[in-house]
């Protein structure tokens, strides 16, 4: 019972330095929030296995994952090794004929080498998604308007191709591109969502890494910095990322993307724990921030957007296709720097002003004019 009680108040430490509440941990580790308090009072004895998934789940180095198999009882080399499971992967390794073990050790090394170049590729490309129904109601200069601060921030970032998706039976925008980057364009049809948008980049974008920019979020200061941010940030962890910022309100969890975070890494950096598209709980459930239209991503995400069930509407949605991504890789979400501005779809601005104009709301048109000119307000500060 004392070992178990020094187990108790260790994973205690270490939950609360990686800032998770018992269901939090509990939901990460594939656990259930009960089993979690028992083991810190120190009432239960979990198997090596356990308390491997719970390391994992806190993020540990080797020696602190160490420390609770040895505060739990389990400190011989053997028990040791079952921390990642090797001990099972040898013994299944140990029953094959040689053949098969051969076969078997040849594809491992082929998926550690696919995985190590994987690793050492560099980011060169973003995929530019423009196929929706908005740009769609845009002349070809006013959808190189657009595009203008996206392509301005895609070179500052020192990218090299822009892939843009646009929609079938529309001309080409009008754009001037920045120096020393190459454009490349494909056609989404049928128009099948986001998720869809990207999938269909897949020829042109290759085994690598690549970022994808929707240039209807706009970053009016410091444009430059969130996707440089972003490109440094997979050098130093090389998984996919999400820029993330507060949610403005409730009309915003039923129009975005939505991504809960874990355990901080470093200055505005997290895990993520979860990802919804468009949620619609209940006001006192909605929590999380928004992701904003910048993402990296590794070339994975095809395989999960091949996986990915359509929505009801029969369109894929990215952010699905990254919740499926996040069970087998990390994911983190940084808070970017910058004020951002938000193309607000005409179809929202329209709901805003029909709820605001009912009949039943008072002050409905002062809050009518109110919407209008804080409409006018952003797109003179866009301007400017």
């Amino acid at each position: 019972m004392e070992d178990l009680q020094a187990l108790g108040k260790l994973l205690r430490e270490y939950r609360e330095r990686a800032q998770l509440t018992r269901a939090q941990l509990a939901r990460r580790a594939r656990i259930s929030a009960s089993f979690v308090t028992y083991l810190e009072k120190g009432h239960r004895r979990p198997s090596a296995a356990i308390i491997a998934r719970i390391a994992q789940a806190l993020g540990l180095r080797a020696d602190q994952q160490k420390q609770l198999l040895q505060s739990a009882g389990y400190a011989s080399v053997e028990e040791i090794a079952q921390v990642s499971g090797l001990q099972g992967v040898l013994d299944e390794i140990a029953a094959l004929s040689s053949q098969e073990r051969d076969e078997l050790i040849t594809e491992i090394h082929r998926l550690l080498g696919r995985w190590q170049e994987l690793r050492a590729k560099r980011l060169r490309k973003v995929v530019i998604p423009v196929a929706g129904w908005q740009p769609r109601l845009l002349s070809p200069a006013q959808l190189g308007q657009m595009l203008r601060p996206a392509l301005e921030e895609i070179a500052t970032a020192g990218l090299k191709e822009a892939i843009l998706v646009l929609a079938p039976s529309r001309p080409a925008p009008q754009i001037a591109l920045p120096k020393n980057l190459k454009l490349r364009q494909i056609v989404q049809e049928p128009q099948l969502g986001l998720g869809h948008a990207i999938l269909i980049a897949q020829g042109l974008v290759g085994d690598e890494p690549f970022a994808i920019l929707l240039p209807d979020d706009i970053i009016l200061a410091d444009r430059a910095r969130s996707l440089c941010q972003m490109i440094k940030i997979y050098e130093r962890h090389h998984c996919s990322i999400l820029a993330v910022t507060e949610a403005e309100e409730a009309a915003d969890f039923k129009n975005y993307g939505i991504a809960t975070l874990g355990q901080r890494l470093e200055e505005e950096l997290y895990w993520v724990e979860a990802l919804a598209e468009k949620p619609r709980g209940r006001e006192r459930e909605r929590e999380g921030l928004t992701i904003v239209g910048r993402y990296i991503v590794t070339p994975q995400i095809f395989e999960a957007l091949q996986a990915t069930a359509p929505d009801p509407n029969g369109e894929l949605q990215l952010t699905d296709a990254l919740n499926l991504l996040l069970q087998r890789q990390r994911i983190c979400a940084y808070r970017y720097e910058g004020q951002l501005f938000r193309v607000t779809p005409i179809k929202m601005l329209l709901e805003s002003l029909i709820e605001a104009l009912d009949d039943q709301q008072p002050g409905r048109l002062e809050r009518a004019m109110a919407i209008t000119k804080n409409a006018l307000y952003k797109l003179g500060r866009l301007r400017g």
